[in-house]
């Protein structure tokens, strides 16, 4: 059990999983509500259910839910050689939750329709908060948020929120407290329960002047995961940087930090 209470697994450690994936798509073709319990393990949910959270650091990941998107979510890496950072974060979040705070209890939306077009609200990630672990303080994490018309665009557009998500390809830019002003490549994909998209920077990130991250060598991915009367959403990060030692270490708190104010993101649109 690691600090703070949150339950971590050691590399070693595999998680055995038993699930049949033509038997959940089988279920799910004829209409079968899928339940956090047919794709996650007992032991990962149990901790869910209790701390809201899982996550952990590691190139052999073992918290994705048992689903097609999440599944392709930590296979997006496309360079030959191994990222040097890479994390998993995954969170099961009650619908009831999201209703009690939502702007509209009564009639809040927690369709995956509502979340696709949530994941497209790129204008709303300006001024959400990370808690910055160098500094011990809260910092804003973008600066400014909006979605531009391509990867050489810094020309704002309005979020393309309308119709289906699926294999629709997207660009923004992100005004980053720790990476500065950069566009990002952002691919979706939807199914009739679940909801994904895939951040990867066409620009070089930089820290101090320094190139941290090459282009197209951070990437980001989100998945959401109807269960019901639950989301789970699934975070996965990886990077490749110069190995230095300030600048690995900066980069590692920055992108962990990150994590947790993306779904913050996610979760404050409801």
């Amino acid at each position: 059990m690691a600090q703070g209470g949150e339950l971590c697994y050691s590399e070693s450690m595999k998680m055995v999983k038993t699930w049949c994936v033509a038997g959940v798509m089988a279920m799910a073709a004829a209409g079968y509500a899928r339940e956090a319990a047919d794709v996650v393990s007992p032991l990962v949910l149990g901790a869910l259910r209790e701390q809201g959270r899982v996550q952990q650091e590691t190139r052999e990941f073992s918290l994705f839910p048992d689903t097609p998107l999440a599944r392709a979510a930590t296979g997006t890496w496309e360079r030959n050689d191994a990222p040097l950072y890479s994390a998993e974060s995954l969170y099961y979040l009650p619908k009831e939750t999201l209703a009690e705070n939502s702007k509209n209890p009564a009639g809040a939306d927690t369709s995956i329709a509502a979340a696709a077009k949530i994941l497209r609200m790129i204008s709303k990630m300006q001024g959400i908060q990370y808690y910055s672990n160098g500094d011990k303080k809260w910092e804003t994490l973008y600066k400014r948020a909006y979605m531009v018309e391509n990867a050489r665009s810094k020309q704002a557009i309005p979020d393309q929120t309308e119709g289906d998500a699926d294999g629709k390809t997207f660009f923004c830019l992100l005004d980053d407290h720790s990476f500065g002003e950069n566009v990002y490549q952002l691919d979706y994909r939807q199914s009739a329960d679940e909801v994904s998209v895939c951040f990867t920077n066409t620009d070089a990130l930089k820290v101090a002047m320094i190139t941290g991250v090459k282009p197209r060598d951070l990437k980001i991915n989100l998945v959401v995961t109807d269960c019901g009367d639950a989301f789970l959403v699934y975070l996965v990060a990886q990077a490749k940087y110069p190995q230095i030692s300030f600048l690995e270490k900066r980069l590692r708190r920055s992108l962990a930090a990150r994590m947790d104010a993306i779904y913050g993101w996610f979760t404050n649109q409801f």
